[in-house]
C-alpha cells in the first residue's frame, strides 16, 4: 500500500503484526521502508495503540487521508477519518452499511430482493429465528467475511447441534437467515458515486461453504452475451444506488440467481474480493483494485477510473485448493497446463494443517484463462486431478 501513495504523500503506517505474517515478506519491509513513520501493533483494529498512535502523528504531521485494505478495519477507519476531520474516503454510515449485515439488509429492503433475517444475541434468539424462518437457515457473524463461521442448519436435528456447541449469550451477535437457492455469483468493480465502473460478472463453482469439506472453489467470468451478467449488472448498480456512497472504493457483492432468472442479494462489501478476484480484475482491466482502493480514499479517483476500458480484455477464473487436514510436504513450484496463467502456492510447508477455516484458506491457487465461451469445467477438472497427483500430504502423526 505505501508504494502505491509514498510518492505524493508523507505515509506513516500501523501495521499488524499477527495479520499475515508480514515480517517474512521482503515486499512488506521493502514497502514499509518507503513511510516517514511506522510502527507495529498486535492487534491492529482492536487495539486502542492504533487510535493513540494516529492522533499523536495528526499532532505532528496532520493527517488528510485514512487508508484501510482490509474490511475488518473499515469501520475503525472511519472512525478515525471522523475524529481526524478527514474528508475523504469512507464515512461511518457508509461503512456500517458495507460491514453490518442487518445494516445492510435493512437499507436494502424493498430496492431488491434480500433474505429474511434476525439478529441473535443468544442460542433463545437462535433457535427461536430459525423456527420462525423454518429450515434451513444460514447462520453468519453480522460483520463477517470469507464465509468463515457461517453454517447452513438443515433441519431441526443441526439446530439442536449448533446451539449445543456454542453458549448460551454468544461472544458477538449473529444474523440468522432464510437460506436461498441458485447459483451464487460474485461481481466486483470500482465505485464512486455511488456508480459502479469496470465490472464483471463471476459463478461460483461450487458453494463458498465447501471448504468445510475440504472441497475446492472456483470462479470464472461469465461471458458479457450471459443473460446472468446483465441482470446482476443491473442488480449491483441498484444496490449502490441505494447504499450510502463509499467515498470511492472497489466493491465484492454476491447474489443468487435461480434458474427463473430472479435474482436474491446476498451481500457486498466496500473493498476488493479475495482469493483469485483481484488478480483476474487486473487481468481483465489492466489495473489494480487494491492500488485504485488506495488511491480513491485520498480523492484520486479521477486518476484511477480514465484507466479502465469498456469491456475485459478477456474472460479469467481462478481455482483454489482449501487447505486440508495434515501435515503438507510438497508442492509444485509451477503449473504447465494449458490456461493457467498464474500459479502460487499459499500452503505452509512442513507445517500441520487442521483444514480450512474460510473459503479463501487454500494451499494453492491458480488464476486461469479461458477462450471465448469456452466451458470452464473441462479446465477445472483438469486441475482437480493435477492438485489431487502433485500434492504430497500425510497424516499429521505420521510425518
Amino acid at each position: 500500500m505505501v508504494r502505491w501513495l509514498a510518492d505524493r504523500f508523507r505515509v506513516v503506517l500501523i501495521a499488524s503484526r499477527n495479520a499475515t505474517n508480514q515480517k517474512n515478506y521482503p515486499a512488506f519491509v521493502e514497502s514499509a521502508a518507503l513511510a516517514e513513520e511506522w510502527i507495529w501493533v498486535d492487534d491492529l483494529f482492536g487495539d486502542w495503540t492504533t487510535v493513540r498512535q494516529a492522533e499523536l502523528w495528526h499532532e505532528r504531521y496532520g493527517v488528510r487521508h485514512v487508508v484501510c485494505l482490509d474490511e475488518r478495519g473499515l469501520i475503525v477507519a472511519a472512525r478515525l477519518r471522523g475524529l481526524l476531520g478527514v474528508t475523504t474516503g469512507q464515512d461511518l454510515p457508509s461503512a456500517e452499511a458495507f460491514r453490518l449485515k442487518n445494516r445492510m439488509y435493512e437499507l436494502l429492503e424493498g430496492a431488491v430482493d434480500v433474505p429474511s433475517f434476525a439478529v441473535a444475541a443468544d442460542g433463545f434468539d437462535v433457535r427461536e429465528a430459525a423456527r420462525r424462518l423454518g429450515t434451513p437457515v444460514v447462520v453468519k457473524p453480522v460483520d463477517g467475511a470469507g464465509s468463515k463461521d457461517t453454517v447452513v442448519l438443515r433441519d431441526e436435528a443441526a439446530l439442536d447441534d449448533w446451539l449445543g456447541t456454542h453458549p448460551v449469550t454468544l461472544d458477538a451477535p449473529v444474523l440468522v437467515q432464510e437460506f436461498a437457492a441458485g447459483d451464487m455469483y460474485h461481481v466486483d468493480g470500482l465505485t464512486t458515486g455511488n456508480e459502479a465502473y469496470g465490472v464483471t460478472v463471476s459463478r461460483y463453482g461450487g458453494s463458498t461453504l465447501g471448504y468445510q469439506e475440504a472441497r475446492p472453489l472456483t470462479s470464472a467470468m461469465v461471458p458479457l452475451s450471459a443473460p446472468a451478467h446483465g441482470l446482476l449488472t443491473e442488480a449491483v448498480r441498484t444496490v449502490l444506488a441505494t447504499l450510502p456512497d463509499t467515498g470511492g472504493s472497489p466493491f465484492h457483492a454476491e447474489f443468487f440467481l435461480e434458474e427463473n432468472g430472479h435474482v436474491r442479494f446476498c451481500e457486498i462489501a466496500a473493498r476488493g474480493g479475495g482469493a483469485g478476484v483481484g488478480p483476474c480484475w487486473k487481468l481483465a482491466h489492466g489495473a489494480d483494485m487494491f492500488r485504485a482502493h488506495a488511491l480513491m480514499q485520498c480523492g484520486l479517483a479521477g486518476e484511477v477510473l480514465p484507466e479502465l476500458p469498456a469491456q475485459p480484455a478477456g474472460r479469467y477464473g481462478w481455482y483454489l485448493e482449501s487447505s486440508p487436514e495434515g501435515r503438507l510436504l510438497g508442492l509444485p513450484d509451477r503449473c504447465d497446463l494449458p490456461g493457467v496463467l498464474e500459479y502460487n502456492v499459499t500452503g505452509r510447508m512442513g507445517q500441520p494443517h487442521g483444514g480450512a477455516t474460510s473459503s479463501i484458506d487454500a494451499i494453492q491457487q491458480f488464476v486461469v484463462g479461458f477462450q471465448g465461451d469456452e466451458d470452464e469445467r473441462k479446465t477445472f477438472d483438469e486441475l482437480s486431478r493435477w492438485c489431487a497427483q502433485h500434492r504430497l500430504l500425510v497424516p499429521v502423526s505420521a510425518a
